[in-house]
């Protein structure tokens, strides 16, 4: 009588929390997966850029490197 009908809300309220917490965790879960795809595409981008900037700086010593050994080599000839 009563005493299962507390028990039955009780079970009710139970579930019903449940549902909420589960429900507001799955919530939590797609923001976190949207937050690390967009976390992901922006290191992406980061690693091409940096990517391209090393590549540019290593053109600019690989020139400079070889118009120092250009100059060396001719100051090295006018001094015979």
């Amino acid at each position: 009588g009563e005493e299962s009908t507390g028990v039955i809300a009780m079970i009710d309220l139970l579930i019903k929390d449940l549902d909420k917490e589960m429900t507001e965790a799955e919530t939590q879960e797609k923001e976190d997966q949207k937050d690390y795809e967009t976390m992901m595409a922006e290191s992406a981008e980061k690693r091409k850029t940096d990517s391209q900037t090393l590549a540019e700086k290593e053109s600019i010593k690989a020139d400079t490197e070889a118009e120092l050994q250009a100059q060396t080599e001719g100051k090295a000839a006018a001094q015979k």
